[in-house]
C-alpha cells in the first residue's frame, strides 16, 4: 500500500524542503501539496508522478481535503498583517483539526513548531506555536512535534548589508558570543521526511528537538560569511534596548513587539534561554552554518 501524505502549507519554507526529500525517497510516497496559490508550485514537483497539487487555505478553512491522506505535515504559517498572531494561531490550528476530523483516514500528523513553544508567554510570535501545539497535539492518533532551532539561512540578509562601506552585519543575538541553536532547512527537510516515513512511535505527543550540529553565535556568523565572501566585516550588535527601532524599519508596527519579545526570549536571562541543552530526542543535523550560507552568496 503506498503511502501518501499532504503537506500545508506546502509553499512554506519547511514544507518545500521536506517535498523535495520525499519524492527523493526509496519509499516512493504520494505526495498532495495544498498550495493558496498554485502558482508557487515548484516546476521539479509539479512535473513529477508522485506529486499532486490542490488549492487550500489554512486561514479560510478552504480546501483543506486530507481523505487520502495517511500522514499529514503542517506548519503553521504566521501572518504579517494587523492580525492577533493569538487569534490567528487558534482559527488555523481549528480548521486543520476540523478538516482532520473529517479524515479518519490520517494517523500520523507532523506537526512544525519550534524551540521555545512550550512557553505560553514571554515567547512573541511564536505564541502561534504554541497554540498549534495545544490544539492539534491529540487530533489523531499519532502526533509528532518537531522543534526546531533556528533556521541557518535566515541569515542571507548578511549577504545584502555586507555591499556597504564598511561591510556590515547586524546582529540580534547579543552578547556575540551567546549560542544558540541553529538548523539548516536542509536538515529540516530530511528529518521530516524522515519523521512522516517512520514507524509509529510509542508515545503520542512525540516532541522532539531539531537542531544543527552545534549551536551558533553571531561571531560564528561573521567567521562563515568572512569566509564565504573573503570580505572582513564588521558585526554591529543590536542590544535589547534598540530591538523595536531596528525592527520598525521592516516590519509592520503591530508585529514589532511580537518580534522583540521572541528575539529576547532567546536572549541571556530569556524565558528559553536555559533550554537549548540536547537529549535523548534530539535530532542533530549534518550542514554547518558555513554550508547552509555559501549557495545563498551571489557576487
Amino acid at each position: 500500500m503506498t503511502l501518501r501524505i499532504t503537506v500545508l502549507p506546502a509553499s512554506s519554507k519547511a514544507g518545500k524542503e521536506t517535498i523535495r526529500n520525499l519524492l527523493e525517497s526509496d519509499a516512493k510516497p504520494l505526495i498532495h501539496g495544498i498550495y493558496r496559490d498554485l502558482s508557487k508550485i515548484p516546476a521539479e514537483f509539479a512535473n513529477h508522478e508522485r506529486f499532486e497539487a490542490t488549492q487550500g487555505d489554512v486561514g479560510a478553512g478552504t480546501g483543506l481535503d486530507f481523505s487520502r491522506s495517511d500522514a499529514l505535515f503542517y506548519v503553521p504559517p504566521p501572518t504579517y498583517d494587523e492580525t492577533d498572531q493569538g487569534e490567528w494561531g487558534v482559527k488555523t490550528a481549528t480548521n486543520v483539526k476540523e478538516a482532520l476530523g473529517k479524515a479518519p483516514n490520517v494517523k500520523k500528523l507532523l506537526l512544525f513548531s519550534s524551540m521555545g513553544a512550550q512557553y505560553d508567554h514571554g515567547i512573541g510570535l511564536l505564541r502561534l506555536n504554541h497554540i498549534s501545539d495545544k490544539i492539534l497535539k491529540d487530533s489523531v492518533p499519532e502526533v509528532v512535534i518537531v522543534k526546531p532551532g533556528y533556521f541557518q539561512e535566515n541569515w542571507s540578509h548578511a549577504f545584502e548589508t555586507i555591499q556597504a562601506e564598511p561591510p556590515v552585519i547586524y546582529s540580534t543575538i547579543t552578547p556575540l558570543d551567546h549560542k544558540i541553536p541553529m538548523v539548516s532547512i536542509r536538515d529540516i527537510g530530511r528529518a521530516c521526511a524522515d519523521a512522516l516515513l517512520a514507524a509509529p512511535k510509542d508515545v503520542s505527543p512525540y516532541y522532539f528537538d531539531l537542531y544543527g550540529p552545534r549551536h551558533y553565535s553571531a561571531l560564528d556568523v561573521k567567521e562563515a560569511v568572512e569566509q564565504i565572501t573573503g570580505k572582513k566585516v564588521e558585526l554591529v550588535p543590536i542590544e535589547k534596548d534598540n530591538l523595536a527601532e531596528f525592527y520598525a524599519r521592516e516590519i509592520p508596527s503591530a508585529q514589532i513587539q511580537d518580534f522583540v519579545e521572541m528575539t529576547t526570549s532567546a536572549l541571556p536571562g530569556g524565558i528559553m534561554a536555559g533550554d537549548f541543552g540536547t537529549n535523548e530526542r534530539t535530532v542533530q543535523g549534518k550542514v554547518e552554518l558555513v554550508e547552509a550560507l555559501r549557495p545563498l552568496y551571489t557576487q
